[in-house]
């Protein structure tokens, strides 16, 4: 089983270092999110239908909701990723040549090579959360300078030149997708609600989007997990019921497949950076 080597959580989004043994299912983010790879057999991740290998010498770079997944192979053999997931706005605030992160494609290049400066970043910030450092302010500053590094390097700091296509009905969809919370509603009633059948929402939704709406409302589930898990006053059986899981193995599969992690380990191994 994957395991969670530590789990930082601050206003910069969530940084993961996870030893890994098994696979990911299609899924997206609306953070920018970068996969380096910390020790292990190279592996491949499948970002918009390529396979993209994680070696020493490369970062993989995924936008803003770009589906992704990770298929292991090697058997019982582990590689351990160093996984940002990182808040637009956060990284917009830090230089207004950044704005463009949260839209279109910030990353022009999936697959990049580290330099020396990138790779003594990835190796000090892989040692940190792997020993447990707890200087809050040295961390913060290390996952700053090897983000900003990436998108002085890697980043697109125009306005994206191709947008996705916006249509009233789709908007509307998201909109009731994003009212429903953590629990999300049925598909069909969104499609009919957004007036459109199924068939004809499933490809409007992702010509829109770049997305299908079940892995848009997974997504919305998986941050809506996230935040439930961090609230230690609430047990997990609480938290899989409130997110709509008919029971609680339900909501380990769903968030393993999507986080590489379960939900009692990822609460026991997170910590918090003011």
């Amino acid at each position: 089983m994957t395991q969670a080597l530590g789990i930082l959580r601050g206003a910069f989004g969530r940084v993961a270092l996870l030893d890994m043994d098994t696979s990911l299912v299609d899924h997206a983010h609306h953070h920018c999110h970068v996969i380096l790879k910390a020790s292990g057999p190279d592996q491949d991740f499948i970002v918009a239908g390529r396979a993209l290998p994680v070696r020493d010498d490369t970062a993989i770079l995924i936008n803003s909701w770009e589906p992704h997944r990770y298929l292991h192979r090697g058997g019982l053999q582990r590689t351990a990723f160093l996984a940002l997931y990182i808040e637009p706005a956060w990284l917009a605030g830090i230089d207004r040549a950044f704005r463009p992160c949260g839209a279109g494609r910030f990353f022009e290049g999936s697959c990049v090579p580290l330099d020396g400066t990138l790779w003594r970043a990835r190796e000090d910030l892989v040692r940190r959360i792997g020993c447990h450092d707890t200087d809050a302010a040295t961390l913060e500053d290390r996952i700053r300078a090897l983000i900003i590094a990436l998108a002085h390097r890697y980043g697109d700091r125009q306005p994206p030149r191709v947008a996705l296509l916006t249509n009233h009905r789709i908007r509307r969809a998201l909109q009731l997708m994003g009212e429903s919370g953590a629990v999300p509603r049925d598909l069909d009633t969104v499609a009919r609600s957004a007036g459109l059948s199924r068939p004809h929402f499933n490809t409007l939704f992702r010509r829109c989007t770049g997305l299908s709406p079940a892995v848009y409302a997974n997504a919305v589930r998986v941050e809506a997990a996230v935040a439930a898990i961090l609230d230690p006053a609430t047990t997990l059986a609480v938290v899989s019921d409130d997110l709509g899981f008919s029971a609680p193995a339900n909501f380990t599969r769903f968030f393993q497949q999507h986080t590489g992690t379960i939900p009692s380990q990822f609460r026991r191994v997170v910590a918090e950076l003011p």
